[in-house]
């Protein structure tokens, strides 16, 4: 399904045709992201697994988590970065699946992440300044996006790239008992 101009900003979920992404290759991609990742906070060693960068910007002190944050503050509404800043793809990840993932995409994206959503864990409602595309990696059927106009969504681990309008009031939630991880990748628009 491709959508254009009225219907892209209002349609909730778009998945991008012909590419279609082997799920064992992505799941042992992840592994290989996990057995990499150094631990930074000896205290709290599963914070290195939270929004894991893929991409980073230029000169990032930490390109594991350089992409970990939002693009705004949630305080002042700020900007805090242009979602093209994300330009680079971290060296110690090209033997990866998802460095072919990257190189795939016919779009233009910015942070590239794994994003782990716990059991009973819930996003508050926002909106993004991007659509985010989406691929399931480990999930469960109560893990949802959620919008505020009452539609759900869940995300399959089936390969593909769902696109999700994240342009509207939404949240997403796992309500199931075991962790989803997400690969998400903010397109730049």
């Amino acid at each position: 399904m491709t959508l254009t101009g009225a219907e892209t900003r209002t349609a909730m979920i778009e998945i991008v045709p012909d590419l279609l992404f082997d799920p064992e290759k992505i799941t042992e991609a992840y592994q290989q992201v996990v057995d990499r990742v150094p631990v930074t906070d000896p205290a709290n060693p599963d914070h290195r697994l939270r929004r894991l960068g893929l991409t980073h910007r230029a000169g990032a002190d930490d390109p594991w988590h350089d992409a970990g944050n939002g693009q705004f503050n949630q305080t002042t509404g700020e900007k805090n970065f242009e979602e093209a800043e994300f330009s680079f793809f971290n060296e110690e990840l090209t033997d990866t699946y998802f460095h072919e993932i990257y190189r795939s995409l016919p779009f233009q994206i910015g942070r590239m992440r794994l994003v782990a959503l716990h059991p009973s864990e819930i996003y508050h409602m926002h909106t993004d300044a991007s659509r985010v595309a989406h691929m399931a990696i480990k999930t469960n059927e109560d893990c949802r996006l959620l919008l505020r106009r009452g539609e759900t969504y869940h995300v399959p681990t089936d390969g593909r790239i769902h696109i999700l309008n994240t342009l509207l009031h939404h949240s997403a939630y796992n309500a199931g008992g075991d962790t989803r991880i997400h690969l998400t990748m903010t397109i730049v628009e």
